[in-house]
């Protein structure tokens, strides 16, 4: 019998039952079996929609999973020529090779030091653009909040360890700056710039 979270469990003189508690099936409150469950309506809807979601992959918040050549896919190559966790340039030998805990490698003070005098050095020398508060409010709410290395208390992703917010000044909101992109590839940077 395949998995259903809508299917509870129920151990009397040592026989195993299964009752239906999905209220929107014809079955609801019954006893179910394999031959039950799999010609669920419920349970072929899901498995339809598990299909489509496999045919056409996509993230939580939305984002392609960008396929390269005969590589995998890979949720950080979102523009096609840089990873966005290394931000090397995609390279079909090295390519997915990172390890999974890789991606979610948090940034120790080292990294955030060097980090925020980059993007710093990068906005004063492109003239500190900033982005308006309508494309910060947009990228916080579609990407930052979204995001599971972002820490909502702090007010901080812990990818790069910058500061996020909507209503910060530029010096502490890496959102402000115009030259700064996530540094997992979810949004880019608005002004590009050569360092």
């Amino acid at each position: 019998m395949k998995d259903c979270r809508k299917r509870q469990v129920e151990r009397r003189q040592g026989e195993t039952m299964h009752r239906c508690i999905n209220k929107q099936a014809d079955q609801y409150r019954q006893h179910v079996d394999a031959s039950i469950c799999d010609s669920c309506p419920v349970r072929v809807f899901i498995e339809q929609k598990k299909k489509k979601e496999a045919a056409n992959p996509k993230l939580e918040n939305g984002l392609p999973i960008v396929q390269l050549g005969n590589l995998p896919p890979c949720e950080f190559r979102h523009n096609g020529r840089t990873c966005g966790v290394t931000a090397l340039p995609i390279d079909e030998e090295i390519c997915n090779r990172c390890a999974a805990d890789t991606k979610d490698a948090v940034a120790n003070l080292l990294n955030k030091a060097v980090n925020y005098a980059t993007a710093m050095r990068k906005w004063v020398a492109a003239g500190s653009p900033v982005r308006t508060d309508e494309e910060i409010s947009a990228i916080f709410d579609e990407h930052c909040n979204k995001c599971a290395m972002f820490d909502k208390v702090r007010g901080v992703c812990n990818s790069c360890g910058c500061p996020a917010s909507k209503d910060q000044p530029a010096i502490r909101n890496k959102l402000k700056m115009a030259t700064e992109a996530c540094p997992l590839g979810r949004f880019p940077a608005k002004v590009e710039t050569n360092a």
